[in-house]
């Protein structure tokens, strides 16, 4: 008999017995008008969706480790500052060297190109954000809401 129920309600399901037909159809063309809007977004409705998800998630991130002082989020901002510095560094080196180079009056500009594009490659540029982000978003987040 279980079986029997089992079958009868999902032929019921599929035909929508038991259920208002208008109310299936209005459900069916929200979710298509939905998925239809959901596939080209304008930039702010990009924005608005990305922001109301990603703020709230790093604000309770931030809130969490902010008291947090154990060896781990120290060694965790020692590492930050030395990234932090070493990206600094790399980028006066190719500077300075990249005047040097110019002041001798080499035509090869290897040196300071390669530091350069050490320094602006995309992962140790999206490093440096990350850091810059994690570090100074509360504030920024403050800055935005006055």
């Amino acid at each position: 008999m279980n079986i029997f129920s089992g079958i009868v309600s999902g032929v019921k399901a599929v035909f929508g017995a038991g259920q208002s037909g208008s109310d299936n159809v209005m459900k069916v063309a929200s979710g298509i008008g939905g998925f239809i809007d959901d596939l080209s977004y304008t930039d702010a409705e990009k924005a608005k969706k990305h922001s109301t998800v990603t703020i709230p998630a790093m604000q309770a991130f931030m809130e969490s480790t902010v008291a947090e002082n154990t060896e781990r989020s120290r060694t965790r901002r020692e590492i930050a500052i030395w990234v932090i510095r070493n990206w600094f560094i790399m980028l006066w080196v190719s500077i300075v060297s990249r005047g040097v180079e110019l002041a001798v009056g080499a035509v090869n500009h290897e040196f300071s190109t390669f530091v350069f594009g050490v320094a602006t490659f995309s992962a140790m540029t999206y490093l440096v954000l990350g850091i810059g982000g994690f570090f100074f978003g509360a504030h920024i987040l403050r800055q935005v809401k006055q």
